[in-house]
């Protein structure tokens, strides 16, 4: 099965994914390719990272030039299960909280991003990037809570306790929460 994504085209195998980086035909050839190889060893790196420190990501098995070959995580994005499953969110939250604690910012959490089987796996990496700034989690997790609120609006705010329930492992979740309530002031006033 292949699936084209915005930046990378997605093969699935028997037993692992394979992620490749696309040509941009826009970009001068020698800049996409410098492009295309930083950001797939940069996508690579920070999963070794946040694995390394207990985040539930896909093992990297190989990563080369434009592509990363990983491991196949069986199971259903959050998305498809959240509405019978919303515990989900509290493991997805103790995930976040672990990824942030390393200074890993993931750039996309969503309920797509996320694979739910015995354990909740984050995948797609792919915007991710080292900070230690508090702005800088707030606003991740701040698409999180966008995303609860308008593909699940039935039970939002459910699903919002436990993903808190889950985030408040991380050393710095109070400072982080109250950021994120400045973060959504400033998106109401835009």
């Amino acid at each position: 099965m292949t699936v084209r994504g915005a930046e990378a085209i997605i093969e699935i195998r028997d037993d692992k994914v394979v992620k490749t980086r696309e040509k941009k035909k826009y970009r001068h050839p020698e800049l996409d390719e410098k492009i295309r190889k930083e950001r797939t060893k940069a996508e690579a790196r920070i999963m070794e990272k946040a694995l390394k420190h207990g985040v539930k990501v896909p093992e990297i098995l190989n990563q080369k030039d434009y592509t990363i070959k990983m491991q196949k995580i069986e199971g259903q994005t959050l998305k498809q299960v959240l509405e019978k499953q919303t515990e989900k969110m509290k493991e997805y939250g103790e995930n976040v909280a672990r990824m942030h604690d390393t200074d890993i910012i993931h750039g996309d959490l969503t309920t797509s991003n996320a694979i739910a089987d015995k354990k909740l796996h984050i995948i797609d990496f792919g915007l991710s990037s080292h900070s230690e700034r508090i702005e800088d989690k707030a606003v991740d997790i701040h698409l999180l809570k966008q995303v609860l609120n308008s593909s699940h609006p039935e039970i939002s705010e459910k699903a919002w306790e436990k993903f808190v329930e889950g985030y408040q492992n991380s050393t710095n979740s109070e400072k982080v929460l109250q950021q994120l309530k400045e973060v959504e002031k400033r998106g109401r006033y835009k």
